[in-house]
């Protein structure tokens, strides 16, 4: 291609500017959300429940994101040879910013433990059946709960958490054998 042509094209498509924005990276967005969960955990102001509308806000945001293609961006030329590779986020990355901090800070508040699960579960519903997300979304599960046993001291709470634990890994797992099964001919 014609190098003017090329740089002009270039221009139009890189914006380089002071901060990061929503628009153009949706990682930006999800950390501000963690950030305000991470804000209220905190021992200064202990405020589980703006942490939990902070989790159903990153849900929404998730579930979006479950049903994108995500990672890695491939650009081929006419012989089928990678000829660009643009690094991008994959789904593992976005739900370990999303799960990672929430979960660390707020272990201790099985109600936010519960609120991660459900997040977990919300967007496990719209991956599809097969898909290899399910085993990140398994992964954060098993991490949750190891956090919870680590640090919830009221039994009762905690067995709150490990039922909804065994309840999303029991679907994941169901989710995971349906893809297995081959189809019966229509």
């Amino acid at each position: 291609p014609d190098p003017g042509t090329f740089e002009q094209a270039l221009d139009r498509a890189v914006r380089v500017g002071f901060e990061r924005t929503l628009e153009q990276d949706a990682a930006f967005g999800i950390r501000q959300l963690v950030d305000v969960a991470c804000k209220a955990l905190s021992p200064a102001v202990n405020d589980p429940y703006t942490a939990i509308q902070a989790v159903d806000h990153l849900s929404v945001i998730f579930s979006a994101l479950a049903e994108r293609p995500l990672g890695a961006a491939i650009i081929r030329d006419a012989q089928g040879r990678a000829v660009v590779i643009v690094p991008a986020r994959g789904f593992g990355d976005y739900l370990s910013t999303m799960c990672g901090l929430i979960r660390r800070y707020g272990s201790r508040e099985p109600t936010v433990s519960l609120a991660l699960l459900r997040l977990l579960e919300s967007c496990g519903a719209l991956v599809r059946a097969g898909d290899v997300r399910w085993s990140a979304i398994d992964r954060e599960a098993e991490l949750i709960l190891l956090d919870a046993e680590r640090e919830v001291a009221q039994p009762a709470d905690l067995m709150a958490v490990r039922d909804a634990t065994a309840t999303l890994r029991q679907f994941i797992s169901d989710r995971r054998l349906s893809a297995a099964k081959p189809t019966a001919p229509h």
